[in-house]
């Protein structure tokens, strides 16, 4: 079965996505940028799913990006979906730019976030 690491600081989020995805694939989950890089050192990870801003209480905490800078420096091959609460078109643009393979608004529609996952899986 394929692993998806899904990274947030929230855990609501994480579990309204894992039981779509359960079913099909190796759950990881992650809460900050540490923990997400210590899963990706010891697991083979197929996808990962990182919010762009994992400290909720400072909204200039950009640690996704910078998650999916290391990630791509390390694992170039590794697919990068990238979410966000905030709908700023920068952070959509900067996180293509940096390489993830899209970028999708939270709430998080769980068919839709499959269907990207199915895509690049």
């Amino acid at each position: 079965m394929k692993k998806v690491l899904i990274v947030d600081d929230i855990p609501e989020y994480s579990a309204t996505i894992e039981p779509y995805l359960e079913d099909n694939f190796t759950i990881f989950k992650a809460n900050d940028l540490d923990s997400a890089k210590a899963i990706l050192a010891g697991e083979h990870i197929d996808i990962a799913i990182v919010d762009i801003v994992l400290d909720e209480n400072d909204h200039e905490n950009r640690d996704g990006l910078l998650l999916l800078q290391w990630i791509k420096g390390k694992y170039p091959n590794l697919p990068v979906i990238i979410m966000s609460a905030y709908k700023e078109f920068d952070h959509a643009v900067e996180a293509l730019n940096l390489g993830a393979e899209y970028f999708v608004k939270k709430p998080i529609n769980p068919d839709e976030l499959l269907k990207i996952i199915k895509k690049i899986a």
